[in-house]
């Protein structure tokens, strides 16, 4: 199973660096979850793009459309409160952001409930430095430093 946070399932949408990467791993037939935050930080991203002149009118009602009509078929975390004890453990122990630690904490949910191999993954450097160790294998579509991998593509 893959776990895309916001930073990183973007790329699916808005033609940018990872973006490669994040279409061959959604077309390799795993499940993909996600958080329910996922949705509404993808169409603030979205409203950025366009705002900046980045994205056309047209081109944005085509990616919307794209992320709703892909939206039924990802697994999604919800917003529960079974989160927020290891949202609080993860703020304590890293340097998170909010919405992060949220994206960290339903990926070690899924982990835990599913039973099932989890690979998190996520553009932000500060992000996958807090999943690794929390021992998530770790994809990022656009490294920019050292955090390698923790498993090969294939």
């Amino acid at each position: 199973m893959i776990y895309f946070d916001s930073s990183a399932l973007v790329k699916r949408y808005i033609k940018e660096k990872g973006t490669d990467i994040v279409h061959s791993l959604t077309a390799r037939g795993e499940v993909v979850a996600t958080s329910k935050l996922t949705y509404p930080e993808i169409l603030s991203a979205f409203m950025r793009k366009r705002r900046e002149g980045d994205l056309k009118p047209e081109s944005l009602q085509s990616v919307i459309a794209q992320l709703e009509n892909d939206w039924g078929e990802l697994l999604i975390v919800g917003l529960n409160d079974e989160l927020y004890p290891l949202v609080k453990s993860l703020i304590q122990k890293h340097p998170l952001k909010a919405a992060d630690s949220i994206h960290l904490a339903s990926a070690l949910w899924l982990a835990e409930t599913t039973k099932a191999d989890v690979v998190f993954i996520a553009s932000d450097e500060a992000l996958l430095s807090a999943a690794k160790n929390e021992n998530l294998e770790v994809i990022n579509p656009s490294p920019r430093s050292s955090i390698p991998a923790s498993r090969p593509l294939r």
